[in-house]
């Protein structure tokens, strides 16, 4: 079942959240295998659901760029509405 893009992107925040904050808990405690683990976890969650929501709605980050195309293709960046021209939200 697809997700709306409300869910997607408050899943997205979510775990692009977590990895921000064990990026800061890892730079004091490097070595704490928990963190690490946890980090390592959250980052396919993290690359899954940008994969998801370009699928569905285009490209959230400038890494969700390309992943899928051939060099032929264009620049997906700008395709569709801007977000000040109504797309996005």
């Amino acid at each position: 079942m697809m997700k709306d893009r409300a869910s997607l992107l408050r899943e997205i925040d979510e775990v692009s959240f977590a990895i921000n904050d064990l990026t800061l808990y890892l730079d004091t405690h490097p070595d704490c295998r928990d963190g690490l683990a946890a980090f390592h976890a959250a980052l396919p969650k993290r690359e899954s659901l940008l994969k998801e929501y370009a699928a569905s709605f285009g490209p959230l980050t400038v890494d969700c760029i390309g992943k899928n195309a051939s060099p032929a293709d264009s620049f997906t960046w700008l395709d569709g509405p801007a977000p000040w021209e109504g797309g996005m939200f």
